[in-house]
C-alpha cells in the first residue's frame, strides 16, 4: 500500500510573521465518546512549517482519496464513519447532528435499548459543512461503528445542487494526534 501525507495550506501574506507565531490548527471533528458519536472541536498536534508562502500542517499518513457526489435532497439517517478520514467539502451542503436523534419504531437506534452500565446520552450538536472556510469545510470523521456502539451520526445533505467531497483516510484508522478543545464545531 502506499502511503500518502496530507498537507493543509493555509495562504499567509507575511511569512514572516508565521514563522514567529505558532498558529495551532483547528478541526471539527466527529469523535466517539462513551459509545455515542460527538462533535468536538480538535487541536491537531501538528507543528506548521513556513514556506511557499503558506504555512503548512501536515495532518498524518492517508491512503488514497475518494471523489465522492451526493445527490440534493439527500438524507442518509444514523452513519458511522467507515474510517478515520479527512473529509473535505468542495461543494453544497452537510448537515451533521449528533448523536443522532432517537428514533421510535424497530429501526430505532440501539440508545432505546436497556444497556447496563450505558453512560448518559451527551447533548446534541449540529454542525454544517459546505466550503467556505477551513472551519466550515473540513472535517474529521472518526465515529467508527465499533466504539459509537450506542448511537452514530445523522447527516443530511439538504442543499438544492449535488454535494461534492473529497474524503481521505487515515492510514490503519489512526487519527492524527490532538487535543480535544471543546464540544461541539469549532468556531
Amino acid at each position: 500500500m502506499k502511503l500518502h501525507c496530507v498537507v493543509v495550506t493555509l495562504a499567509m501574506s507575511h511569512v514572516a510573521a508565521a514563522e514567529s507565531t505558532t498558529v495551532p490548527l483547528n478541526i471539527t471533528a466527529l469523535s466517539s465518546r462513551a459509545g455515542y458519536s460527538v462533535i468536538e472541536c480538535w487541536q491537531l498536534s501538528s507543528v506548521p512549517a513556513a514556506y511557499m508562502a503558506a504555512v503548512n500542517y501536515a495532518v498524518g499518513n492517508t491512503t488514497v482519496a475518494t471523489w465522492s457526489r451526493i445527490e440534493p435532497r439527500t438524507t442518509v439517517g444514523e452513519a458511522w464513519a467507515p474510517h478515520i478520514q479527512l473529509s473535505v467539502v468542495l461543494n453544497g451542503l452537510i448537515r451533521i447532528t449528533a448523536p443522532a436523534p432517537v428514533a421510535d419504531g424497530p429501526d430505532a437506534s440501539m440508545c432505546l435499548q436497556d444497556h447496563p452500565g450505558r453512560k448518559e446520552r451527551p447533548d446534541t450538536r449540529v454542525f454544517y459543512a459546505m466550503p467556505g472556510t477551513l472551519r466550515s469545510s473540513v472535517l474529521i470523521a472518526a465515529d467508527l461503528k465499533s466504539a459509537s456502539t450506542l448511537a452514530g451520526h445523522f447527516t443530511e445533505f439538504p442543499s438544492d445542487e449535488p454535494t461534492v467531497l473529497i474524503q481521505i483516510p487515515f492510514v490503519d484508522d489512526k487519527a492524527p494526534a490532538q487535543t480535544v478543545l471543546h464540544e461541539g464545531p469549532c468556531l
